[in-house]
């Protein structure tokens, strides 16, 4: 094994034990899905509470290249609902976000800086 092999496993294994409560699988589960890490991102850049309705806009533009209003209508829908009924959910369930689900208000936790690191490695 080269050293820059084992200094890649070492950073890994120590990205690892930094993480509290949460298994390297669920990680990996959290970070699979290309909406899940755009949500990381925006809620780190923005360091306080977003609305699902800010997160899909955001999640459109980028996957799109267009303001949300030229955007695919169907297309806006289904994102809205996939962040409402699957991803947001799915990040809560790990405590990573705080979601009112009424107000449709996500809020980052302590937990979300965990995975910043892994986001840096993808």
């Amino acid at each position: 094994m080269s050293d820059d092999t084992r200094r890649s496993t070492q950073s890994s294994e120590e990205m690892f034990e930094s993480i509290e409560n949460i298994s390297p699988d669920t990680v990996f589960d959290l970070l699979s899905h290309r909406h899940r890490r755009i949500v990381i991102e925006l809620l780190v850049a923005s360091d306080g509470v977003l609305t699902i309705r800010d997160l899909r806009n955001e999640i459109i533009e980028k996957e799109q290249g267009v303001e949300i209003t030229e955007g695919d209508k169907e297309q806006i829908e289904q994102v809205f609902i996939s962040l409402y009924h699957i991803h947001i959910p799915k990040l809560a369930e790990e405590g990573i976000v705080n979601y009112d689900q009424e107000r449709t208000v996500v809020e980052p936790t302590e937990k979300l800086s965990n995975l910043v690191p892994f986001l840096s490695q993808l």
